[in-house]
């Protein structure tokens, strides 16, 4: 099996560490964030098969990464997780790609 690269960014290091763990056991090779620019910086330093971030972030939000994404047309693909979600907010990450 190939291994998988994904970045998680969140800022609840508890939360952090259980999506690191959980996707680690499941076999993939996982770097995590807890910001937007730190994200970021890992993003240009390398390539991800997939993005995994917060909506909100002490920084920012999770939608600038992707914007971010897009911009540079990186190929990384994206999952917005968000203890506050609204159709809105999913229209809103939908238009941002």
């Amino acid at each position: 099996m190939a291994e998988y690269r994904l970045l998680v960014v969140d800022d609840e290091p508890d939360l952090r560490t259980l999506y690191e763990l959980t996707l680690v056991r499941e076999g993939y090779a996982v770097d995590t964030a807890a910001c937007v620019e730190a994200g970021w910086e890992m993003l240009t330093e390398a390539s991800y098969d997939l993005l995994i971030t917060d909506l909100r972030l002490p920084d920012g939000t999770g939608l600038d990464l992707v914007r971010r994404l897009e911009a540079a047309r990186r190929r990384e693909r994206v999952v917005v997780i968000t203890a506050y979600g609204s159709v809105e907010v999913a229209v809103n990450a939908l238009k941002a790609g």
